[in-house]
């Protein structure tokens, strides 16, 4: 049928959204640095020492150029109703969202590399590296990133990347065993191969999906970053892992638990234990904001809380806040060769992936299995990794960070 756009008041139909595009738009482009020393330690040993650094120029990103204002004269007036306070209300009441591109975004990099290589030697070799670095930006995805939460200010967005991790240590190694000649080839032949990852963890941040608190309405904006909460502590203590963040939905009059608060294991936490908890959220919490706290309730964990915020106001955990809880993983895989003549090989090869079952656990946001973990407002399940990064990356056959895996394989070389 034909499109019909209203100021969506009383019948007229809703407002329409659009999508604008810079006239200026300009081409984003990266500026890369970089300064290396090489060292020769022994014959079969060089040391790399490397800085690299980067910077994102004029990045394509998104803003609403008419997101409502909660605090003009106009929305005021209609008892905050919403469409009023939009910038273009007066000349274009039918408008509702105004999506526009422009060149907003700015990424920075910057990283410490260093590898060690130790060429063949007695049978011998390796490769151990190790990163020290931190990635910055407004928006990690070239496509579909978030419309910030306040488009007036989209500065606030930069902050660590999606993809950023401090410290990353890799080690492969290949180690050929001295042998000798017995029957069937059995002490000769055999080869070790080894490779080590451990990295600190990657950022996430709480997005409520479905609470206004800052009544811009950008919530339900269809490419909307969502609205976020009040943080009062360390971010390290809300660091996710297998369990989720307790829980505190408030207390009765008498002190008892009302509803109560759930411990990281999701079991009901005693009434005195609840209530201090209950206290750390009410302290935390500004005057203003107490109804939403009581209606929504809030996040303990160490002396860390996170509450909802105020009336007409943006929570002040920005993007990224927290962190996981890293990833460790070693793979080992034994070799066996024996040879036929001078040419053909038969190769057995036993390889273990993740040997020692290290559990991994992926960021509580699920990646593209929408787990969403890291909404507030469900409740349940908030700072849950709950998923290892292979199912979260909805790749459980060759994704990284599952449980332990063995392959067997027989290879023919001629």
């Amino acid at each position: 049928g034909q499109l019909q756009c209203g100021d969506g008041m009383g019948s007229d139909p809703v407002p329409c959204n659009t999508f604008a595009v810079d006239r200026n738009l300009r081409t984003p482009f990266v500026t890369t640095w970089t300064l290396g020393v090489e060292r020769t330690l022994t014959k079969d040993l060089v040391l790399e020492v490397g800085y690299v650094g980067n910077h994102g120029s004029k990045l394509v990103g998104v803003t609403d150029i008419n997101q409502v204002d909660p605090n003009s004269a106009a929305e005021i007036a209609c008892g905050h109703c919403e469409q009023a306070g939009r910038p273009f209300f007066s000349k274009f009441p039918y408008l509702g969202y105004v999506d526009y591109l422009s060149n907003l975004n700015v990424s920075n990099y910057n990283g410490l590399q260093t590898t060690l290589t130790q060429r063949v030697s007695h049978g011998l070799s390796y490769t151990a590296a190790y990163t020290y670095s931190h990635a910055l930006d407004n928006a990690s995805a070239n496509e579909g990133a978030g419309v910030p939460l306040d488009s007036t200010r989209p500065w606030l967005q930069y902050a660590s990347s999606d993809f950023d991790v401090r410290h990353r240590f890799t080690l492969s190694l290949t180690y050929v065993l001295p042998g000798k000649e017995s029957r069937g080839q059995l002490l000769k032949g055999w080869q070790i191969n080894s490779i080590v990852a451990l990295q600190t963890g990657q950022p996430w941040g709480p997005q409520d999906t479905s609470n206004d608190f800052s009544l811009t309405g950008e919530v339900n904006n269809p490419t909307s970053s969502f609205e976020r909460w009040d943080f009062v502590g360390k971010p390290s203590d809300f660091t996710s892992n297998q369990h989720p963040i307790p829980y505190c939905t408030g207390l009765g009059p008498d002190g008892s638990a009302n509803g109560g608060c759930t411990d990281q294991y999701g079991n009901n936490v005693p009434g005195s234990t609840a209530s201090t908890m209950w206290g750390k959220c009410t302290a935390a919490t500004s005057t203003a904001a107490l109804g939403n706290l009581n209606a929504y309730g809030c996040y303990v964990l160490g002396n860390s809380v996170l509450t909802p915020p105020a009336p007409g106001t943006y929570g002040n955990s920005g993007r990224n806040l927290f962190r996981d809880s890293g990833f460790r993983n070693w793979d080992l895989s034994v070799v066996k060769a024996w040879t036929f003549e001078e040419r053909l090989t038969a190769q057995f090869r036993a390889e273990f992936f993740n040997i020692l079952n290290h559990p991994n656990f992926a960021i509580p946001y699920g990646g593209p299995n929408g787990y969403a973990n890291n909404d507030p407002s469900t409740g349940s399940g908030f700072g849950c990794g709950c998923s290892t990064p292979d199912q979260a990356g909805t790749n459980p056959v060759l994704g990284s960070g599952s449980n332990r895996a063995v392959q067997l394989g027989l290879k023919l070389i001629f």
